[in-house]
């Protein structure tokens, strides 16, 4: 028979116990709420260089006759041109292939395109099928691309510009003036790796 010292020595240490097993469970909870609730220790970075496209927009909201799109559709380096495709234009078509040979093994889910707003000069129409001869060349309707965009940075709606669609046609990212075409070389490197769907 235990006696009565044993008994009460007994008890502090199964209250011990239990606070120490409350404080395993409990404890990660609480320290989660409180960096949750104070913002400290949460990561701020992104993980993408290019601009996403948020809202949302699709190859449809431009009215690009884009096909085809949906499961088994390549992604597309597109480059939308409103006005004439000048130098900063041939600029970019000359980026996105070199992009698109720099996926290497997953360069056949990949393809290159052109939207121009206005038809081509013989000139120009020449040049690219002698330089980009699997460029798919694509009219732009200009009304949907500048409403499409009329929620986005006005910057996006002047001049030339590359941006990548997913399979499904939904416009996702952005290169910036500012980045240079690796970051979104990289960008759609790791959207090839994620993405089963193209």
């Amino acid at each position: 028979m235990m006696s009565m010292t044993e008994q009460h020595s007994a008890r502090p240490r199964g209250q011990l116990k239990l606070l120490a097993i409350a404080a395993v469970v409990l404890g990660p909870i609480l320290l989660a709420w409180l960096m949750v609730r104070l913002q400290i220790g949460i990561p701020q970075t992104q993980i993408n260089h290019s601009s996403l496209v948020e809202p949302v927009l699709s190859v449809q909201d431009w009215g690009l006759p884009l096909e085809p799109v949906g499961y088994g559709a390549p992604w597309r380096l597109l480059v939308t041109a409103p006005g004439e495709c000048a130098t900063s234009c041939l600029e970019l078509v000359h980026e996105a292939r070199q992009i698109h040979i720099a996926t290497g093994r997953e360069a056949d889910r990949v393809e290159h395109v052109l939207a121009l707003g206005q038809p081509a000069s013989e000139q120009l129409a020449s040049r690219l099928s002698r330089d980009y001869p699997r460029l798919q060349q694509l009219p732009l309707t200009l009304d949907s691309y500048r409403h499409g965009l009329s929620s986005h940075p006005a910057e996006w709606q002047q001049g030339a510009q590359l941006w990548v669609i997913d399979p499904l046609g939904r416009v996702v990212l952005h290169r910036d003036a500012d980045n240079p075409g690796k970051h979104l070389l990289d960008d759609l490197r790791r959207l090839l790796k994620l993405s089963k769907i193209g």
